[in-house]
């Protein structure tokens, strides 16, 4: 079966239930010859005949009359999917699939989403948190939220804030290795690294650490820094509650650490779900990162 021969199924049953194929071209908004025409296609595709045609009236043979039944059940669902999807456009349902950072969705996201549902109980969120960069069209994920661009110049990049760095490490671990006041005192300690940031930007052209410790887990970096593991770069909303009370301490303030922009990333812009467009104006609102400078929150291609 084609699309030629839905289409048939469709005029077909419009002819029936009009009663004549002058009536039928009227409702379908085609010449009258067309419809006749059609017909015949459809018998001659079919390899039976569906209707006996007189100067006066139409009659369903045999065949016609299974036949009909067949197509009337087909128009049924058809507008039961228009009806799905003009519902869909006006108000936030169906799955969302989303990817995140390991830390940003265990740390933050749990709370936004919980919110989200409770106000949205139509809409399904299927949350993948991992941070390689994921195929989002290959594997099918409508939206990513990222600390840098993607790669792929086809999608979409919404910037909604930066992350701020610190380098931190326990009060325990300097006890013992001492506190480095200068750059190149780092060099003597035991650094953990996540594997995406092999270079830290302290320096200009960064700065490589001597990794104790490489993983592609923020989460267990920060484990291992609380357990006088060694000295750990993390974004802020990582470490700020040890910051707060003192698990952590800040290392060489005088070392301003570039903020990583974040994104939202998703495939086009046309024809936005309305569940995904809430869903992304719902994360921007919330998620605690401090807004760019100069950020306009404004829709643009990936480099």
């Amino acid at each position: 079966m084609n699309n030629t021969e839905l289409e048939l199924m469709g005029i077909f049953a419009t002819v029936v239930d009009e009663g004549s194929f002058t009536a039928a071209a009227e409702a379908l908004a085609m010449p009258k010859s067309s419809v006749s025409q059609k017909i015949s296609r459809l018998e001659s595709l079919l390899g039976v005949r569906l209707l006996q045609r007189t100067t006066r009236r139409l009659s369903l043979t045999a065949q016609g009359e299974v036949y009909v039944e067949h197509c009337r059940a087909l128009l049924t669902l058809a507008r039961g999917a228009h009806l799905a999807m003009a519902r869909l456009r006006e108000a936030p349902a169906g799955r969302v699939r989303v990817t995140a950072p390991e830390a940003t969705g265990t740390l933050l996201l749990g709370k936004i989403v919980a919110e989200f549902q409770a106000l949205y109980p139509e809409v399904v969120i299927e949350l993948t948190l991992c941070d390689e960069q994921l195929d989002l069209v290959g594997q099918g994920y409508d939206l990513a939220l990222r600390a840098a661009p993607l790669k792929d110049s086809s999608l979409i990049c919404r910037r909604i804030g930066q992350v701020t760095r610190h380098l931190v490490a326990a009060p325990g671990y300097l006890a013992a290795r001492g506190t480095p006041r200068h750059l190149a005192e780092l060099a003597q300690h035991a650094c953990l690294v996540h594997s995406a940031l092999p270079v830290w930007p302290l320096q200009e052209g960064g700065w490589r650490p001597r990794g104790a410790c490489v993983s592609n887990s923020l989460l267990a970096l920060r484990e291992l820094a609380l357990h006088q593991g060694g000295i750990a770069l993390l974004p802020y909303h990582v470490c700020q509650e040890d910051l707060a009370s003192g698990r952590l301490c800040t290392l060489l303030p005088e070392h301003p650490i570039p903020a990583n922009p974040f994104y939202l990333i998703y495939p086009s812009r046309e024809h936005l779900a309305p569940a995904l467009r809430t869903l992304m104006d719902f994360v921007a609102e919330r998620l605690s990162f401090a807004p760019a400078p100069g950020d306009g929150r404004r829709d643009h291609q990936a480099p």
